[in-house]
């Protein structure tokens, strides 16, 4: 089996992994296109991806960031978190 086959085939198979129904933390409900504000409470972005109860990836600024769920909260219908964009800048995929 080829190298760029396999590569490919690991990544259509990557969203079966990630669960597609919504999640739930605390007062609301975090689910993919929902946007994401920082902790000035300015938008970062779109939530892509949801692992429920884990995770959730934001494309930010290009590339994908990994926030974890206990740096989430729903407050007033919007989904914060307590980063900044700086910190959120650092986070990897």
């Amino acid at each position: 089996m080829k190298p760029a086959f396999l590569a490919f085939a690991l990544i259509a198979a990557a969203p079966a992994f990630v669960s597609a129904a919504p999640a739930f933390a605390q007062d609301g409900a975090i689910a993919a296109d929902t946007p994401l504000y920082d902790a000035e409470g300015k938008r970062v972005g779109l939530i892509n991806r949801v692992a429920e109860q884990k995770w959730v990836k934001v494309i930010y600024k290009d590339h994908f960031v990994t926030i974890g769920w206990d740096q989430l909260k729903v407050e007033d219908g919007r989904v914060v978190t307590n980063l900044t964009r700086r910190e959120i800048g650092r986070l990897k995929g």
